[in-house]
């Protein structure tokens, strides 16, 4: 199928899913993250999540993170629809967030982080195929932002679904991801 039959089909089933289902995924999701080795991370980017979309809840895992690992900087963005580019900035506890026109929830300001300190993206998707190929909402704000960081920084995919076979119509300038957490387990994606 392709990206665009994906989208809908996703976004649909992401749609139809219960309240109590949406809450069993988050805490398999939230406990197959913790068991990811996070020692000699210090910058994980992560997602806020657009709850009216049913993604993924993210703010267990930072709540998380920061009680078993201090040290590790929290870092989430701030969308520039202008040119589809991203702004990231550290989590603090006196970062100010506000929803954009989107639903998402973002800094209003802050201290600014440079794409190449981070060491792991958790990256928001519709859907992942078995190569890591990730379908998210179009406009190609992530595939911007990861082809910013470090070739060893890690992109792991935050997922409701498991991956499907394939998607048909990959672009050469679509970022793939290197893991991908699901309710039932991570999957690792040879390169």
């Amino acid at each position: 199928m392709t990206k665009a039959e994906l989208r809908r089909d996703y976004k649909r089933r992401r749609s139809l899913l219960t309240e109590e289902e949406i809450g069993s995924f988050n805490i398999s999701i939230l406990n197959e993250l913790l068991q990811v080795d996070w020692r000699g991370v210090h910058y994980i980017h992560t997602f806020l999540p657009i709850t009216e979309q049913n993604e993924p809840d993210m703010w267990s895992f930072i709540t998380n993170i920061r009680v078993y690992y201090p040290r590790i900087h929290i870092v989430v963005s701030r969308s520039e629809p202008r040119d589809y580019s991203m702004k990231h900035f550290l989590l603090t506890e006196d970062v100010v967030l506000k929803e954009n026109a989107w639903g998402i929830v973002e800094p209003i300001d802050g201290e600014q982080v440079s794409e190449t300190l981070l060491d792991v993206v958790l990256v928001p998707l519709l859907i992942v195929d078995k190569a890591g190929n990730r379908i998210g909402y179009g406009k190609g704000f992530y595939d911007r932002f990861l082809s910013k960081c470090r070739a060893d920084c890690r992109k792991i995919g935050v997922s409701l679904f498991e991956p499907i076979e394939k998607i048909d119509d990959i672009n050469p300038l679509d970022v793939p991801l290197d893991m991908v957490v699901t309710p039932k387990g991570k999957v690792q994606f040879v390169g």
